[in-house]
């Protein structure tokens, strides 16, 4: 077992809380008191830096070729770099998409060999073989996916696209489960091409035939249509992640190539940050190569945006513009758990959670050269990074991949439940 002392520990005021913390693969014990085991092999004392959970993201967009060893390794190595322990991998191109366990065990072997992070899964829907496809959805499900992921248009030559009648009959089929779901597109019976007036009346429409289970949409960069999913989301379990790139572009001038609707609304959606209303950011990093003529709406980030979008959240929200760290928290980590089904496993600092930890330096400075070719000057460092209770990142360099298939733990909270999340 291992031991930090002197951890500054963040709580849900303003206050750092300085605390010791006892670990091997899981945290055992956190304490404001001295803590002591004859089974301790290693002391490491923190120095006041700040005790940071490590950050997950509920859906990257990385396999997008038959053998996906090297993409994987690398983007999955620059994550931990930036701190992000927990992926949650939604192929949108994957040419071997996961409809059934042969397909999930397939994926499960690739993440055990290459991944540097835990990596989750959400599984895809064939509906070409109908009528088993709702089945197949359902057998997903029960084997530990965190969701299944519905595409319109579909972008993929391998996963047909379901319309939205077959999504309400797989809604139907699946009422008196659990499933959770996570749609990207738009509404393309009415819309030529992606706009984010389309991609709110698909939402519109998934809203008229969902039935109790939880949905997710995987990038919203519109104020009005976030506007609207914040008035309804009481009635209706659904949430939507903001892509870290586009808050860099609203607040730091980054250009990621995204197209954003937000410029107008700023001081608006700046309130939403600041109020605890902005519930899950994303990195929305894709493949670099994407085929041609790809749909705007499957678009993802550059992953070189990876090693600094943990510590920009820290930066520019926390100590430039003063949200409370514990939203930040929120935002980057705990709330996408949870949607997940992986928290209290992820997304947290308590007893019995994973020993995923990042110290961060909030007293040292870190250069940071944005995919745009700008520079820029971020507020803290990243000391180390701790997966499962090993030191994996130490000084910017990495050590050798030991991620692992993370199944889903619970099930996403329903909105009639009294202490779901949202």
């Amino acid at each position: 077992m291992k031991l930090f002392t002197n951890a500054a520990l963040p709580t849900s005021s303003a206050a750092l809380k300085r605390v010791n913390v006892l670990f091997d693969e899981s945290i055992i014990k956190i304490s404001a008191d001295e803590i002591v085991s004859e089974d301790i092999t290693q002391t490491i004392d923190l120095k006041g830096n700040i005790l940071l959970p490590g950050a997950v993201d509920p859906h990257s967009h990385i396999i997008a070729e038959k053998d996906p060893a090297k993409n994987l390794a690398r983007i999955s190595k620059a994550a931990l770099s930036g701190g992000w322990t927990t992926l949650a991998e939604l192929s949108f191109l994957n040419p071997r998409p996961v409809f059934n366990l042969s397909d999930l065990r397939r994926l499960k072997e690739q993440i055990s060999k290459d991944s540097f992070v835990d990596m989750a899964v959400w599984g895809n829907v064939d509906i070409t073989d109908y009528p088993y496809h709702a089945e197949a959805a359902q057998e997903l499900w029960a084997n530990g996916v965190v969701g299944i992921a519905l595409m319109n248009p579909s972008p993929n030559p391998a996963i047909q696209a379901l319309s939205f009648t077959e999504i309400m009959d797989l809604f139907m089929d699946i009422y008196e489960s659990d499933t959770a779901f996570a749609f990207a597109g738009y509404d393309d019976e009415t819309a030529a091409n992606f706009s984010f007036e389309a991609q709110s009346e698909a939402i519109k429409k998934l809203l008229r035939r969902m039935q109790e289970n939880p949905i997710h949409i995987t990038r919203v960069a519109a104020y009005t249509t976030i506007e609207f999913i914040n008035s309804v989301h009481k009635r209706s379990d659904i949430s939507y992640s903001m892509c870290v790139a586009d808050l860099m572009k609203l607040f730091s001038n980054i250009d990621s190539g995204l197209q954003i609707d937000l410029v107008d609304f700023q001081l608006e959606f700046f309130d939403l940050l600041r109020t605890n209303k902005i519930y899950l950011l994303s990195n929305n990093v894709g493949p670099a190569q994407l085929p041609e003529n790809l749909d705007r709406a499957f678009f993802g980030t550059s992953e070189k945006l990876l090693p600094y979008s943990y510590l920009w959240a820290l930066s520019e929200l926390w100590k430039k513009r003063k949200i409370p760290l514990a939203t930040v928290i929120k935002m980057t980590s705990e709330n996408a758990a949870k949607r997940l089904g992986i928290y209290p496993v992820k997304g947290c600092l308590e007893a019995g959670s994973d020993a995923d930890f990042v110290i961060y330096n909030p007293n040292q400075k870190t250069a940071f050269q944005a995919p745009d070719g700008s520079e820029h000057s971020l507020e803290g460092a990243f000391e180390s990074v701790w997966l499962r209770g090993r030191k994996v990142v130490s000084k910017g360099k990495a050590s050798p991949a030991a991620g692992t298939w993370l199944a889903r733990s619970t099930n996403p909270k329903r909105r009639h439940n009294n202490t779901t999340w949202i």
